[in-house]
């Protein structure tokens, strides 16, 4: 009988073992920004935003308000971990959130030193809406 316990107690061990090493591991990369100095912002350098509308986990953020700025999107892929979680929007679309808040962008084109005069009007524009943004329903993303 102790043999038998011996043997049934070294399978639970090795079950235990095998079940934590497939379970998902997130990586420190996995996070969708980064801390610089004391702003939240993508891996690709986009600062991030929050709209002061958002609920907890649900983004407000829909029709008129996208035209400016952008969901974070998640892709299928991504993983979340600590203060970084994932929701689905209205749309059905994943969105990163920051301990529990939807993170956006405001994208501005980069430009071109060969870029046309309407490239360089539309990312005129595009940092007078963000700057517009900031000044009513929207804050920096901040650790």
């Amino acid at each position: 009988m102790k043999k038998f316990y011996g043997v049934a107690a070294s399978f639970l061990c090795l079950a235990v073992l095998a079940a934590c090493s497939s379970a998902p591991s997130i990586p420190a990369s996995s996070a969708p920004v980064v801390i610089k100095g004391d702003a939240l912002v993508t891996n690709s350098g986009d600062i991030t935003y929050l709209y002061k509308k958002d609920a907890a986990n649900k983004s407000a953020c829909v029709r008129d308000c996208l035209k400016v700025f952008s969901p974070l999107f998640a892709a299928p892929e991504d993983r979340t971990g600590g203060d970084y979680q994932i929701i689905e929007r209205e749309d059905g679309m994943s969105q990163w959130t920051y301990k529990g808040k939807p993170l956006y962008t405001c994208p501005v084109p980069a430009l071109t030193k060969d870029a046309k005069p309407a490239q360089v009007k539309a990312a005129a524009k595009k940092k007078e809406d963000c700057a517009k943004g900031l000044a009513s329903d929207w804050i920096a993303a901040k650790p």
